[in-house]
């Protein structure tokens, strides 16, 4: 099995599945299990395309590799007993991790893309579906993901989704401007919210609620909350995240959650960029660049 023909042969599965998926999505009436199902094992298929392009030993497991494994993902199937019948390679989780380390910090996974993975196994072991509008959220996910690998493979989209680029390309956009109208509606409940909160009070009332609410973070599983204005009614809220260890021994700050006490603002990841909520680094005073990031996992 030679470096070429792994590559391929994941490339072409990835396509027939994504073509599927989308055509379950287009079908009157639409089967969103099929359709997000078949999406995320392109997603995979076309991740471990792009590994196996760069050195097919990257297919390897992230847990313990067999020999068997190394020698058929290195080109020396015929010194193994089963061949690639007896291939354990990488999860899909994984793979999908490992593919956007590589792409490097100018590629920033979709949002969605971890709750399309989850969607599939919550359809493949337990039956249970996508809402239409979440449908297509996780498809236009999926669809941003493998767009990025095809570029990073020298692909052309037109040859991958053949017939379907075009609506591929609508549900991107739809699924974006749904996005930002919830984003909308969010802030302006929160506002209206805090106004009916202090509708009542004098200024100096208010200022003592900000005073006392502005310094609490809101709970939420992630260890690190760090300052930030709410884009809703101007205070400090939180932003709450992870640390990562950057380049020259920066540690970066990476948002996942924000919370506002004052207005009950809660946003999650993915609206954290329409926010301008960004990664920070936390030891160095210098300004960082806004549009670098280090090279870190996907959470």
């Amino acid at each position: 099995m030679s470096h070429k023909s792994i590559h391929e042969h994941l490339l072409i599965s990835a396509r027939k599945w994504a073509r599927t998926a989308v055509d379950a999505y287009l079908e009157e009436p639409i089967d969103q299990d099929f359709a997000v199902h078949h999406m995320a094992v392109a997603v995979e298929h076309a991740s471990k395309a792009y590994l196996a392009s760069i050195a097919p030993v990257l297919l390897a497991s992230e847990k313990q590799p067999s020999v068997d494994d190394l020698l058929v993902l290195s080109g020396n199937e015929d010194k193994t007993k089963r061949g690639r019948a007896g291939l354990k390679t990488i999860g899909g989780e994984g793979a999908i991790l490992r593919a956007a380390q590589l792409l490097g910090p100018e590629h920033k996974a979709p949002a969605k893309l971890k709750e399309l993975r989850e969607s599939r196994n919550g359809i493949t072991h337990m039956g249970w579906g996508q809402p239409v509008t979440e449908c297509r959220e996780l498809l236009a996910a999926g669809i941003e993901h493998i767009n990025a690998l095809l570029k990073a493979l020298s692909t052309e989209p037109d040859g991958f989704w053949g017939a379907h680029l075009e609506a591929c390309t609508a549900l991107v956009a739809q699924a974006t401007s749904e996005m930002e109208i919830r984003y909308q509606a969010k802030l302006r409940q929160a506002r209206e919210r805090f106004s009916e909160t202090t509708r009542r009070l004098s200024e100096a009332e208010i200022a003592e609620l900000v005073s006392s609410l502005s310094g609490l973070p809101t709970p939420t599983r992630w260890p690190i909350a760090v300052p930030a204005e709410c884009p809703a009614c101007s205070h400090t809220g939180f932003a709450s995240g992870r640390d990562k260890t950057g380049e020259y021994g920066a540690i970066w700050f990476l948002p996942r959650h924000f919370g506002c006490q004052l207005c009950g603002l809660t946003l999650t990841r993915w609206e954290l960029d329409l926010a301008g909520i960004k990664g920070q680094i936390l030891n160095d005073d210098a300004e960082p660049d806004p549009d670098w990031e280090p090279d870190f996992e996907t959470y």
